[in-house]
């Protein structure tokens, strides 16, 4: 189900990149379920939502939650709750419930743009588990409603469709900038492995 490149960059989990080439054809439900607990828990996981917290800190988001450590503490369970749900809902219930496959299938050939251009179409298109290739409704409709249920712990000042859409926003964001770094990781880690 995982490929062999588990982290980006060393740091960032990635249970879900598969060779195109190397593919098995259907995961099942658990196999689903899998990924996203492996991305939810994975020891990693818990710095990279610190670093989502200093930003949202350094930005004075959530002006509500007051200053200090208080206030970080609160953003650092915020982002870890919205990577979480993020993870549950469009890695697994979603593409449970739709029949889609959550994983990223590495282009691994062709030219720069052409791989570029893949990865960044891989957040608009996914793979059903007929095997054809489907609009992702499992990143957008799961994202959203991630978003949506992030209105739950987020402080009521804070609760507005702009808030909403912005974390929905970032998360796609962040997800196709994910994407670009699964298929070009492997690459550059070998070019630095030949070059140290």
């Amino acid at each position: 189900m995982g490929s062999r490149e588990d982290r980006i960059v060393w740091i960032f989990p990635n249970y879900q990149t598969v060779d195109e080439a190397n593919s098995k054809p259907v995961i099942s439900s658990r196999d689903k379920l899998t990924i996203a607990i492996k991305d939810s828990v994975d020891p990693y996981a818990f710095p990279v939502a610190g670093m989502f917290a200093g930003i949202n800190y350094a930005e004075d988001r959530d002006a509500s939650w007051g200053q200090g450590t208080d206030k970080y503490g609160k953003l650092y369970f915020a982002a870890l709750a919205d990577q979480t749900l993020s993870n549950v809902l469009s890695e697994a219930a979603f593409p449970i419930a739709l029949s889609q496959d959550p994983r990223y299938f590495r282009l691994g050939r062709g030219g720069f743009w052409h791989r570029a251009g893949y990865a960044a179409m891989r957040v608009f298109v996914t793979r059903g588990d007929s095997g054809g290739a489907q609009f992702n409704f499992s990143e957008f409709g799961g994202n959203a409603a991630a978003a949506a249920a992030s209105d739950l712990y987020y402080p009521r000042d804070d609760r507005t469709f702009g808030n909403t859409a912005t974390r929905f926003a970032t998360q796609i964001g962040f997800d196709l900038f994910a994407d670009v770094g699964k298929e070009f990781w492997p690459d550059v880690k070998n070019w630095l492995r030949s070059r140290f």
